[in-house]
């Protein structure tokens, strides 16, 4: 994909170079009317004076005679008619040519994180957009444009969040050993379900192009190069939940905690820790009898606690979720436009870009996380593209005025950014002093063990700053498509 940008690039920059002179092109309006040509010329009729000629040649098209026989009238209304439709197909475009529209899209925007499991998507999002741009054309001696255009967009609406932590396989809450070897993993499987309204997006670009550099009979097509930045924000409310922990016990552990069910469906039961009057933690499970039956989950003898790790069932009625993302970066581009007669054409485009892809996000109700950047994930040049379409019918109501329709289409796409995550150092230093005095009473060695472990990770947390970081993790897509009406003025 990065090679066939650079030659992308590298045909535009080709095509600049030369491109001062020899580009021709039209800007619609109703000069030289092209229906002009069929016009009857004066004394033509339908009479019997006119015979000898075909229906053809009474508009215009092949020799012309008349009904007082002078055919001069004749010719000079041809020519008349010729010059003018020269002189339409010959005009440069030049000076400012203003333009605005009201843009209602559909949108999705999803991101997956591969090693820590979680998926999150925004689906069915609607905006309404406003966009405003401005082109300059050079004129008759330098057949070359600058246009620069601006956005604003709010949500229109509701849409779901769906925030997912099972389908891409959880995540890690700890591992747990015996002192010497590792016994199992305890896991977390969440899924959560919201309401997003009120979010916003804007962006801005600005381009250089060759009008008209390349020409197909009635095709003009116009290169050009430029900067794209866009951002789009998302906020979630009234977000419901479950959560559960589960223990994927390994060979050192003595009981069973997931099973194969009919038709291979796994099946897990809750984590679940038991604690002894001296609070020595056992993990437990099902257990196998001797006729290889599954019985019952067995309590450890003299269980006094249980703690079933982060199961539950949760509401978050305020803000639970909000993201700013933001694709900014060069992009090339091309745009053709078709002329159907003097006051109506169909104009087309494509462009290709390599954004730049930063989000940051950030979870309130998330006691383990800072805020209010809980989360940040970036993306380097190269590792994210935008493909962009558009296409619309444009009409001339005056000279100078044209009204627009049309539909636009954007992708944006990013592999392997790299993923930050910023922890609340007050929350994991309050932990650190509970562990510290919990190993000190520990009375077993594999639960002082455990209290150590657990210490140590939060070392390492402090080490780093309260941040941890991970390369090549996210990935995330954005598309969207519109309907757009506008209007175009030309001074």
């Amino acid at each position: 994909m990065k090679k066939l940008y650079s030659a992308l690039f590298c045909l535009i920059v080709s095509a600049v170079m030369p491109g001062i002179a020899g580009a021709a092109g039209t800007y619609y309006n109703n000069a030289g009317n092209v229906y002009q040509r069929y016009g009857t010329p004066a004394g033509l009729g339908y009479s019997k004076a006119t015979t000898g000629y075909s229906y053809t040649s009474r508009y215009g098209q092949s020799r012309v005679s008349t009904a007082n026989g002078n055919p001069l009238t004749a010719r000079a209304n041809t020519n008349a008619t010729r010059k003018s439709a020269t002189a339409q197909k010959n005009a440069k475009k030049q000076g400012f040519v203003l333009g605005g529209g009201l843009t209602h899209e559909f949108a999705n925007w999803a991101f997956d994180m591969d090693a820590a499991g979680s998926k999150l998507h925004y689906d069915d999002i609607r905006w309404n957009v406003l966009d405003a741009n401005g082109t300059y054309y050079f004129g008759d001696s330098t057949p070359m444009q600058i246009k620069v255009g601006a956005r604003y967009g709010v949500q229109f609406g509701d849409s779901p969040m769906v925030d997912d932590d099972i389908s891409n396989g959880g995540y890690l809450v700890t591992t747990w050993t015996d002192g010497n070897n590792t016994i199992g993993y305890q896991t977390g499987h969440a899924i959560s379900v919201g309401t997003s309204n009120g979010g916003s997006q804007y962006g801005f670009n600005v381009a250089f192009g060759l009008t008209d550099f390349f020409k197909y009979q009635k095709i003009k097509m116009t290169p050009s190069i430029g900067y794209r930045y866009f951002k789009h924000e998302l906020k979630t409310k009234k977000n419901y939940g479950l959560t559960l922990d589960i223990f994927e016990a390994t060979d050192a552990h003595d009981s069973v905690t997931c099973i194969s069910g009919y038709l291979g469906e796994i099946q897990c039961d809750p984590f679940l820790l038991f604690y002894d009057a001296s609070g020595n933690p056992s993990i437990t499970g099902r257990v196998i009898d001797d006729y290889g039956n599954i019985s019952y989950v067995q309590i450890p003898a003299g269980s006094v606690e249980l703690d079933t790790g982060g199961t539950y069932y949760y509401e978050q009625m305020g803000t639970s979720h909000k993201y700013e993302t933001t694709w900014a970066g060069p992009y090339i581009a091309m745009d053709a436009e078709y002329t159907i007669d003097s006051k109506n054409a169909v104009v087309a485009g494509i462009e290709l870009g390599l954004p730049i892809y930063t989000a940051e996000g950030n979870q309130p109700y998330r006691y383990d996380w800072a805020h209010p950047k809980s989360v940040e994930d970036t993306s380097s040049f190269g590792d994210a593209y935008h493909l962009g379409l558009n296409a619309m019918w444009k009409t001339a109501v005056s000279d100078s005025t044209m009204l627009t329709v049309g539909f636009t289409y954007d992708y944006y796409h990013v592999s392997k950014a790299s993923a930050k995550t910023f922890l609340n150092s007050a929350y994991y230093m309050e932990l650190y002093d509970a562990y510290e005095d919990a190993y000190a009473a520990a009375t077993s060695e594999a639960e002082q063990q455990f209290y150590l472990n657990a210490m140590e990770e939060i070392e390492g947390y402090r080490s780093a700053g309260w941040v941890l970081k991970s390369s090549k993790e996210v990935n995330s897509v954005y598309k969207s498509m519109g309907i757009r009406i506008g209007v175009e003025v030309k001074f």
